[in-house]
């Protein structure tokens, strides 16, 4: 016997002790940043221009000369006019409603799907002009070329003499069979900006773009 009236002595033959009941967990899976694309999307186009499945990251890169590109034709797998800044610790994507907040920062951009001549499938950056901004052509030539990728292979170049601006080959060879993540947009583009979004005030990046002044 045991002088504590709360203890509960359990012999082998008798039932056993009622288990102690534990605390219901509940586990809420993150939200995902893109989950609707919808309200991202702007009503516009390539047109004015043309004449594999996914890691747990997905890389974002720009054009760069002499490399062998393919942007996916699928309109669904295309993020138009959006926002993004770039940092050291990598991209940042910016919902459009708090761009101001961060000044000069954010560089409008077309987001693509696309793949190299690797193999790499990548989100492709293309840079457009920030609204108030005038064109050049920089980014009229970045976005013909991106246009092109989306019809066949094409190999990137920077042309030289009086000719400024970004250039394309068409690739006449065989490449290999393509093979387009089957994953939707929004997943790709959570793996492309992995806890880098921008979507309150209270933001880091606002945070410390408001410390260090414009």
């Amino acid at each position: 016997m045991t002088d504590d009236p709360k203890s509960k002595i359990v012999h082998p033959d008798t039932e056993p002790a009622e288990p102690i009941a534990k605390p219901e967990q509940t586990v809420t899976a993150p939200s995902n940043p893109f989950a609707n694309l919808d309200a991202l999307r702007n009503p516009q186009d390539y047109e004015e221009f043309l004449g594999g499945e996914t890691t747990a990251v997905f890389a974002v890169r720009t054009l760069r000369e002499g490399m062998h590109l393919r942007v996916n034709p699928d309109p669904a797998y295309t993020l138009l006019g959006q926002y993004v800044v770039h940092t050291k610790q990598g991209a940042y994507f910016v919902y459009p409603q708090f761009r101001d907040a961060l000044g000069p920062l954010p560089r409008r951009c077309n987001l693509h799907v696309a793949v190299d001549g690797h193999g790499e499938y990548f989100l492709l950056l293309i840079k457009q002009p920030n609204p108030g901004q005038d064109d050049n052509v920089w980014y009229t030539t970045a976005s013909a070329v991106a246009a092109a990728a989306t019809q066949g292979w094409v190999k990137v170049t920077k042309p030289t003499g009086t000719d400024r601006g970004w250039g394309y080959i068409c690739v006449r060879h065989k490449m290999f069979d393509l093979n387009w993540p089957t994953k939707p947009l929004e997943e790709l583009l959570a793996a492309a900006f992995p806890d880098r979004v921008v979507t309150s005030l209270n933001h880091e990046l606002i945070v410390q773009f408001d410390q260090r002044g414009a």
